[in-house]
């Protein structure tokens, strides 16, 4: 046991988590443990694997996914809308709106907004099989600056229309979701 010990053969390599022992065994003890999928070597045992970033279309924090996409688009979007609210809480909501520890979210450009309306079925699917919401057949406000006379832009989720907004309507309540640019 102590020539075993003196080698570094100290780990028992079995229980939650464990695949079983790396290598040579000596009084069933190794040196090295593998980890069954799913869990990690962290710490001196094996653990739950937390994902924290992007795999595929799934954006994960925690282990917990936090935004989705569809494959063409280059951008997440998060799992729930905000709600519904003026122009300036939009914009202040997804910019102080965390994905993921600092990550922060921006308000959608009116381009990403129509991406979202012409991917909406595979967003919708993705977002409920992950715990999310769909999105909501309403008008969303966008990020993106209009011409003199509209001054910020809007697009609606139930037929893709985008409408000017004149600046002193801003405070007409739309609704709000954030989006990710990147991890």
């Amino acid at each position: 046991k102590s020539f075993c010990n003196k080698y570094g053969f100290t780990l028992t390599c079995t229980g939650t988590g464990y695949a079983g022992g790396a290598g040579s065994a000596c009084g069933n003890k190794y040196t090295q443990c593998t980890c069954a999928s799913g869990y990690e070597w962290k710490d001196g045992s094996c653990q739950k694997e937390i994902l924290n970033g992007v795999v595929g279309d799934l954006c994960y924090c925690n282990g917990v996914v936090v935004a989705v996409k569809a494959p063409e688009m280059d951008f997440y979007v998060a799992m729930k809308d905000l709600g519904s609210m003026n122009r300036d809480s939009a914009n202040s909501s997804c910019q102080n709106y965390s994905f993921c520890g600092n990550l922060k979210g921006t308000l959608p450009s009116k381009d990403q907004l129509l991406t979202m309306y012409d991917n909406k079925s595979l967003l919708n699917s993705l977002l409920q099989i992950n715990r999310g919401t769909k999105l909501a057949e309403k008008r969303y406000w966008s990020s993106t600056y209009g011409t003199r006379e509209y001054n910020f832009y809007i697009v609606s989720m139930s037929d893709g229309n985008v409408d000017g907004i004149r600046y002193h309507a801003t405070s007409t309540n739309y609704y709000v979701r954030p989006v990710l640019v990147s991890w």
